[in-house]
């Protein structure tokens, strides 16, 4: 049972355990916002709770945006507790989990600000002690953030860093330290990421070190759109041209004999019969059909169904009806990875559009020649949030199968609930 925490923090819902730290999901009822309650029962001991609370105040001292603010911890009958901010409830372990690793592209930041948060909290002598994926919280569109604050120590500051070193790599790889580096799993990754990550687990880097060599990782560079002006490639291509016209006249007037032919001045009479003047005909590449065979809801890790009345509304082609999820009460990365809903396609789609789709839901893009039930047996394409109006994606070349829409994170509502809604989704050859 948690400790006797004031009346102010309302507990609305028990999370689980922390080891020996009960955690609940509570209302400050003084500034209407939710907070994490983390607290220390009867049965610990009073050496414990001493412990618990110098961490935790560690944290407390310390500001950093990848650092979850601490508002409140103290000793209390029965116990101890702290209050921090609510950062949606998901860790990077429940990513790993569900086989959604770090984009390369999301991770140097996050990865160089954790180091950053870890080297201030170590700057007022503090250390985290218990720093793994579950201490890491993650939810998408929102920075990750070193939490978790007042575990039994098992390291001290060295180890933080060895730890978020191992950690970091796991996020990004889906596999723990020992096997192939991450350069070598994933296209694009810079080896220099790779020495930085061992000489964090081997000891040899500061956790400032750390921050330090993140942050001057090379990232991959995106491809650069040709520019607006001719290029000399453009320009010396024209040039042969030319010089092949050119040369083709003359051969035609060495073998006629004839003389060239001088275009007629523009005072030049025009005959008066009429004469009719063919313009070239352009023709578009053709469209390929693409057809919607079927759609369902997928919901691995729910009740198996979601709003299943309501898919027929997805393909009606009318703007006034949708499909949503249902209403949650809480957070959906606290309650599961994520719900959404699959197509079977027949052709090659080049574009998807999502018509009226929340704005704010965050949601990815997967592909399978079959339906799995399983969310890692899926190809991941592509992951956004969703900006008003409708959300168009290019999709690369896939032949038939299935596309599966997966919302990992949903907006909250007017009431207070959390959901979704789609009008109209269509697959474009």
């Amino acid at each position: 049972m948690p400790a006797a925490i004031p009346d102010r923090y309302r507990l609305e819902m028990r999370l689980g355990r922390d080891g020996d730290i009960e955690e609940w999901l509570a209302t400050d009822t003084s500034l209407e916002r939710p907070v994490l309650v983390r607290s220390l029962g009867p049965e610990s001991s009073t050496e414990r709770r001493t412990q618990f609370v110098a961490s935790v105040s560690d944290a407390a001292k310390t500001t950093h945006p990848h650092l979850a603010r601490v508002f409140v911890v103290e000793v209390v009958a029965g116990g101890a507790y702290s209050v921090s901010e609510w950062t949606g409830g998901a860790t990077a372990q429940d990513r790993v989990d569900a086989a959604q690793t770090f984009e390369f592209e999301e991770f140097l930041p996050n990865a160089a600000g954790l180091a950053g948060a870890l080297a201030a909290l170590h700057q007022v002598g503090g250390a985290h002690g218990g720093l793994d994926l579950s201490a890491i919280y993650y939810s998408v569109a929102h920075p990750a953030k070193l939490g978790a604050f007042g575990r039994p120590p098992r390291t001290d500051a060295n180890g933080d860093v060895r730890a978020l070193s191992a950690a970091l790599e796991t996020a990004l790889t889906g596999s723990p330290p020992g096997g192939p580096p991450p350069s070598e799993r994933i296209d694009g990754i810079p080896r220099t990421l790779d020495a930085v990550l061992r000489s964090g687990q081997s000891g040899r880097l500061s956790s400032a070190d750390l921050a330090k060599a993140l942050l001057s990782s090379p990232t991959p560079r995106m491809p650069r759109p040709e520019p607006r002006s001719t290029s000399r490639r453009l320009l010396l291509a024209a040039g042969i041209l030319v010089l092949l016209a050119v040369a083709l006249v003359a051969l035609g007037l060495l073998f006629t004999g004839g003389s060239p032919v001088v275009p007629a001045s523009p005072t030049a009479t025009l005959p008066d019969t009429p004469t009719t003047t063919v313009l070239p005909t352009t023709t578009s590449p053709p469209v390929a059909p693409v057809t919607i065979l079927g759609a369902a809801s997928f919901d691995p890790f729910g009740e198996g169904g979601e709003s299943d009345t309501l898919i027929p509304s997805l393909l009606d082609g009318d703007g006034t009806t949708s499909w949503r999820t249902e209403r949650y009460q809480d957070p959906l990365p606290l309650l599961k990875p994520g719900v959404g809903v699959r197509f079977e396609i027949e052709g090659a789609p080049r574009r998807l559009e999502l018509h009226d789709l929340t704005p704010g839901t965050s949601f990815e893009l997967y592909w399978s020649e079959n339906a799995p039930t399983a969310l890692p047996d899926w190809e991941r394409i592509a992951g956004a949030q969703s900006p008003p109006g409708t959300t168009s994606l290019d999709l690369p070349a896939r032949p038939n199968g299935h596309w599966l829409i997966w919302m990992v994170n949903l907006p909250q509502q007017p009431d207070g609930t959390f959901s979704s809604s789609i009008s109209e989704v269509r697959f474009i050859g």
